[in-house]
């Protein structure tokens, strides 16, 4: 039984609680106790562990996984054998896409487009470096914080494949190999498959995701097989009229029957998503994120998708995106420094791009030329061209804390605040990030796309902030602890044993513990820097009976 784990040891891992059981694992919440951290802990079932060299193809696959390095692919922190227990240990999501269409039903189009250009991202990568996944499916895509789809397990259904069935489709207790509803045609024939079954199964992904139904059910996984292999897919418009024809266009590629009619490869899928307009959504309307249950946050779609317009205007709409964006990238000037510049300018030797932005974009490495005029910033188009009068421009401020660093469209103009123009109707990225900061610190990045749509003046605030290290110990161990900032941000809610390693962002916090059989506890805390750099520490136990 999975719960046999539940409070045990395995190495320096205490595990907590189940997260999930499938058909060749169990998943678990655990705390490093050496780094005093919340990890993900999947553990090869015991049925599986005794068979001849699972546990060596187990591990070493997941060996295979850890050297994938994406900010789209899960983390392998360790992999090991103890006491002939095989396990990997995975830096820990609290959501899975599969939980979110179990709350949201289907999702927005832009944020289909989202999550398929984050696991396309992370399947070029893996492909690069001959690594197949071959069980893409929602609970294999984890949920960030930001927003983000990580892909876990890769490698893992390989091991599990070569250590249980060999090439066969069923293992010799008739175990499925794979998810049916996410089989690609080959993998329901038995045939060796390559990445082009990866997309595949993106595809079946991306059409629940969208439209809130699988494209092929049945009585058993025999009947969902032979529809892979034998029925087209329904239109995915059929069941959501407002998708966009390109969006379902790109779904029904995906799910072609044979692998040479798909796209060939994850890049040419990232070009094919990255061209539709709803791929915009993603810098115009992030997602906001919130706390809403004991175990897991939901992302939360800050607008609606499209209402449908039909063929000819979606076609039309497609004409001007793509016309703005040769216009953005061929003609546009580049803002210039206004007389409200900061005096510090970065010199040559500058950096000009964040680390790791969030947003996605390649930041530019180059550095600005000693030679150019301190008053431009541009590009050999924007100098060519006459200069911009004041009754055609449009201001912009950015204003951030004085030790941020600003970037406008991955440039880096200076610290604390700037003042540029721009033509009216401009799209431009501005970023604030602090420097000399935990990477795993979300408040210290803000970034936003701003559309300067009149002459006027534009005003941006990006309050960024640094975290703290805070280690709470609220006994008993079961209770789940919530801290509700009361200066802005998201709500964080998790185990006691988990509020013992936190790095929060700074300001004022309200507590709230609760535990069966124990009398509520509150409190109010504030992060801050401490003078010798240590965790702020508090200790809360519970009254209980």
């Amino acid at each position: 039984m999975p719960d046999r784990y539940l409070g045990q040891t395995l190495g320096k891992y205490r595990v907590t609680r189940l997260l999930g059981a499938g058909a060749y694992a169990w998943v678990y919440e655990a705390i490093d106790q050496d780094l005093d951290i919340p990890v993900a802990l999947k553990i090869l079932r015991p049925e599986f562990a005794g068979q001849n060299d699972s546990d060596v193809r187990f591990r070493r696959e997941a060996a295979t996984a850890a050297r994938l390095r994406h900010r789209n692919i899960v983390t392998v922190r360790d992999v090991g054998q103890i006491d002939h227990t095989a396990f990997v240990v995975m830096d820990w999501y609290p959501l899975t896409l599969g939980r979110r269409l179990v709350a949201a039903g289907r999702l927005p189009e832009s944020e289909c487009v989202r999550i398929g250009l984050d696991v396309a991202a992370a399947l070029a990568i893996a492909h690069a470096g001959g690594v197949v996944h071959r069980d893409i499916k929602p609970d294999n895509i984890l949920i960030s914080r930001e927003g983000d789809a990580v892909v876990a397990d890769f490698g893992l259904a390989r091991a599990l494949a070569g250590a249980l069935a060999g090439a066969t489709a069923l293992s010799a207790t008739n175990r499925i190999l794979g998810t049916p509803h996410y089989f690609s045609p080959e993998q329901a024939r038995g045939h060796e498959v390559d990445g082009r079954s990866d997309l595949y199964a993106l595809g079946v992904t991306l059409y629940r995701a969208a439209t809130g139904h699988l494209p092929f059910e049945g009585e058993d996984w025999y009947a969902v097989a032979r529809h892979h292999i034998e029925t087209a897919p329904t239109p995915p418009r059929v069941h959501v009229p407002e998708l966009t024809p390109a969006f379902e266009s790109v779904i029904l590629t995906l799910l072609a029957k044979e692998p040479t009619q798909r796209f060939q490869t994850a890049t040419q899928l990232l070009d094919a998503l990255g061209a539709l307009p709803t791929a915009w959504d993603r810098d115009r309307h992030p997602i906001a994120v919130s706390d809403r249950t004991a175990d897991a946050w939901s992302a939360v779609p800050a607008t609606q998708p499209w209402s449908k317009h039909g063929t000819a205007a979606a076609l039309f709409a497609v004409t001007i995106v793509v016309a703005m964006l040769w216009y953005a990238a061929t003609v546009r000037p580049r803002p210039r420094l206004t007389a409200g510049t900061p005096t510090s300018t970065p010199s040559a030797d500058s950096p000009t791009a964040p680390p790791a932005a969030r947003a996605g974009r390649p930041p530019n490495a180059m550095a600005a030329p000693p030679a150019a005029p301190p008053e431009t910033i541009g590009t050999p188009h924007a100098r060519a061209r006459p200069a911009i009068t004041a009754r055609s421009e449009a201001r912009l401020d950015v204003i951030a804390p004085d030790s941020a660093r600003l970037y406008v469209d991955n440039r880096l103009v200076g610290t604390g605040r700037w003042t540029g123009t721009f033509p009216p109707g401009a799209r431009v990225v501005v970023r604030a990030v602090l420097a000399h900061v935990a990477t795993n610190c979300d408040a210290a990045v803000r970034d936003t796309t701003i559309l300067l749509t009149s002459r006027g003046r534009m005003r941006v605030s990006l309050p960024v902030r640094g975290c703290v290290a805070v280690s709470v110990d609220v006994t008993p161990r079961d209770a789940r602890v919530l801290f509700t900032p009361l200066d802005g941000g998201r709500r964080v809610e998790l185990r006691a044993d988990s509020a013992r390693a936190l790095s929060l962002p700074e300001g004022r916090y309200q507590l709230r513990m609760q535990a069966p059989r124990c009398v509520t506890g509150t409190d109010t805390i504030t992060v801050a820097p401490t003078a010798n750099g240590m965790p702020i520490t508090r200790r809360f136990p519970l009254i209980c009976s």
